[in-house]
C-alpha cells in the first residue's frame, strides 16, 4: 500500500511540499514545524513552498491560529482527519516529511513516508533514530530546536538530488529492515526459542 506513486494534487516539480502525517497534538512537535516553515518561507519567498499538515486532533484550531500569527496561512493547509485508505496518497503529496516528536515510541508514519520514497527529517527521540539513518535516509535534528529543523529543511529544499537520494535509500531501508513477513517470522522464531527454553528448564 505504501509505495511511490504520482498524486496530481500538487506538482512536485513546481512546488515543494513540506509536512507530516500525524495527529495534531503537542507531543508531535507540530508547533516547531510551523515556526521552522515560517522562517524558511520568509527566507525563500521566491520559492513555491507549502506546509501540509495531514491529520486532525485536539490542537487543530490552535495550529490554525499559529499559521495566521506567522502569516503563512496562504501557504499552508490542515486536512483534518482523513480515511486510512487515503493515507498513502497524502504521503505521496509530500516532498519532505517532517516528524519532530518530543515523545515517540517507534514512528510508523516515518516508515510509511520512507516506503513512499520521501526524504524524512526526524527528532532524536525514542525509536526515531533507529528508523532513520542520519545523512543516508534522512536527517536527525534535536527535539524542540527550531534552528536545527530550519537548517535541515533548508538543506533539502535547496537540493533536489539529495531529496531523491534520501528517498530511494529510505525505501530500500524499509524493504530490507522492516518487511512485515520477515518481522513476523523473526517474532515467531523468538517466541519459539523462549518456549523451547522454558521446556528445557522444566
Amino acid at each position: 500500500m505504501f509505495k511511490p506513486k504520482s498524486v496530481k494534487q500538487y506538482n512536485p516539480d513546481d512546488e515543494i511540499v513540506i509536512g507530516a502525517v500525524k495527529a495534531l497534538e503537542r507531543k508531535y512537535g507540530i508547533d516547531c514545524l510551523i515556526e521552522s516553515f515560517s522562517i524558511i518561507k520568509k527566507k525563500y519567498s521566491d520559492k513555491k513552498l507549502k506546509l501540509l499538515l495531514i491529520g486532525g486532533g485536539s490542537l487543530e484550531q490552535h495550529f490554525k491560529t499559529m499559521l495566521k500569527e506567522f502569516d503563512i496561512i496562504d501557504s499552508a493547509e490542515i486536512t483534518g482527519q482523513i480515511p486510512f485508505n487515503k493515507v498513502a496518497d497524502y504521503h505521496n503529496q509530500l516532498s519532505i516529511a517532517v516528524y519532530v516528536s518530543t515523545v515517540e515510541s517507534f514512528g510508523v508514519s516515518v516508515l510509511e513516508s520512507m516506503a513512499c520514497e520521501k526524504p524524512v527529517i526526524v527528532s532524536n527521540v525514542g525509536g526515531l533514530p533507529e528508523v532513520v539513518e542520519n545523512d543516508v535516509t534522512g536527517l536527525i535534528v534535536n527535539q524542540n530546536d527550531t534552528e536545527s529543523l530550519s537548517s535541515a529543511i533548508e538543506r533539502l529544499i535547496l537540493n533536489k538530488d539529495l531529496r531523491e537520494k534520501f528517498g530511494k535509500a529510505g525505501r530500500e531501508r524499509v524493504n530490507k529492515g522492516f518487511n512485515w513477513n520477515e518481522s513476523v517470522n523473526t517474532m515467531i522464531k523468538i517466541y519459539s526459542s523462549i518456549s523451547d527454553n522454558r521446556r528445557e528448564v522444566k
